[in-house]
C-alpha cells in the first residue's frame, strides 16, 4: 500500500487466497496518521476554523467530505453554545425575583461576614442586599424578605430564580407551602441566572471603587456593598428607559440631595446619648452608608468601631 501522491511505501503484507494479510505493527498507526491522504488539509494546517481556510485558493477544490466536522475539534475546542434570548417577563413588581449569593470574601468584613445575598426584581431591576456570615442565614432573611416586600406593596411573590445552591434548595419546602414556584439553573450554567451573577460584577466594582478613593481598608467591603446597591437602585439605567429602579418600584423620584461621600469625615450629633453637659456633642466619624429608612445615616466611631445610626449628621 503506497501513498498516492508521493508514492511512497507504507505496508506491506503477504497475499493468501485473494486477500492481502495487512500486519499490524506498532509503528503503523503513526506512520499511516502522518501521511495518509485520508486527513484533510484542515488537519495538515493545524485545524484552523474553515473562515480561515478558505482564505486559501485551493480552497474550492478540497473535496466535500474534507468539509466536514472535525471530530478532533469539536472534542478539544468545545464550549458553551450562546444562549437564546430569554422569553421570561414580569407586568408587576415583586412577581418574580432572581437572587443569589457572592462569597466567601477572602477578607472577613468588620461585621464578620463573608457572603452577602442579592435578591433582584424583574421587572424594576431594584436590590436587596443583605451581608451574611453564613450562607445557611438565607433560610431566615428569604422568609423575612417575603413577609416584609408581599406587605408593604400589597403584592405576592410569585416564582424565585436561583441557581442550585444548598441554601436554596432548603427553601423548597417553604416556598411550596408559600405557593411560590422555584426554578434553578441547570449544573455549570450561571448564564440562565444572568440577571444576579451581573449585578454582583456590577456591585462589587462599584464597592471596591468606593472603597479605594476613601482609602479604607477592604475589611468596610459590606458597608461599601451596601451602599452601592443604595446608589444603583436611585440611579438611572438605560435598561429602565432611563428610569431608577426606585423610580419604577416606589412610583416617586428619588431625592438626591441627602446623598454624601462614602468614607468620608463627619460629625454626627450625639448630644442625646450623653450622659452629662459637660461632654462634646459630637466627635469626627466616618460616613459608612444608609440605612435602609430614607436619611438616616450609617456612622462609624474609629475609637470604638460602633456603628452609629443617625438622622442628624454634619458632613464635611
Amino acid at each position: 500500500m503506497k501513498d498516492l501522491k508521493t508514492r511512497v511505501p507504507l505496508i506491506k503484507g503477504h497475499h493468501k487466497q485473494g486477500l492481502y494479510i495487512i500486519p499490524q505493527p506498532t509503528t503503523v498507526p503513526t506512520t499511516l496518521h502522518a501521511t495518509s491522504t485520508n486527513l484533510p488539509w484542515h488537519h495538515i494546517l493545524g485545524h484552523p476554523s474553515y473562515r480561515i481556510l478558505s482564505q486559501f485558493p485551493f480552497f474550492k477544490q478540497i473535496k466535500q467530505k474534507e468539509q466536514q466536522p472535525c471530530i478532533s475539534c469539536n472534542i478539544v475546542k468545545s464550549h458553551k453554545l450562546p444562549f437564546s434570548t430569554s422569553s421570561i417577563s414580569s407586568k408587576k413588581p415583586i412577581e418574580l425575583l432572581y437572587t443569589d449569593v457572592w462569597g466567601p470574601s477572602p477578607t472577613k468584613s468588620i461585621n464578620g461576614c463573608v457572603y452577602y445575598l442579592i435578591i433582584v426584581d424583574h421587572f424594576t431591576k431594584y436590590i436587596w442586599l443583605y451581608p451574611l456570615k453564613n450562607k445557611s442565614d438565607v433560610s431566615i432573611i428569604f422568609p423575612a424578605f417575603k413577609s416584609l416586600v408581599e406587605k408593604y406593596f400589597n403584592l405576592p411573590i410569585v416564582s424565585l430564580h436561583s441557581d442550585n445552591g444548598g441554601e436554596f434548595i432548603t427553601l423548597k419546602t417553604f416556598l411550596t407551602t408559600h405557593g411560590i414556584s422555584h426554578y434553578t439553573t441547570p449544573p455549570h450554567t450561571p448564564e440562565l441566572n444572568a440577571i444576579a451573577e451581573r449585578r454582583h460584577r456590577h456591585i462589587v466594582e462599584i464597592g471596591k471603587t468606593l472603597l479605594h478613593t476613601a482609602n479604607l481598608p477592604l475589611s468596610f467591603w459590606s458597608h461599601a456593598f451596601r451602599t452601592t446597591v443604595y446608589l444603583i437602585n436611585r440611579l438611572p439605567t438605560p435598561v429602565l428607559q432611563m428610569k431608577s429602579p426606585f423610580q419604577l418600584l416606589h412610583k416617586t423620584e428619588p431625592n438626591p440631595l441627602h446623598l454624601h461621600s462614602f468614607g468620608c469625615l463627619c460629625f454626627p450629633w450625639l448630644r442625646p446619648y450623653t450622659s452629662n453637659k459637660l461632654q462634646p456633642r459630637s466627635h469626627p466619624c466616618i460616613f459608612i452608608g444608609y440605612a435602609d429608612t430614607q436619611y438616616v445615616y450609617h456612622c462609624l466611631d474609629p475609637n470604638t468601631n460602633k456603628n452609629i445610626h443617625l438622622q442628624t449628621c454634619k458632613i464635611l
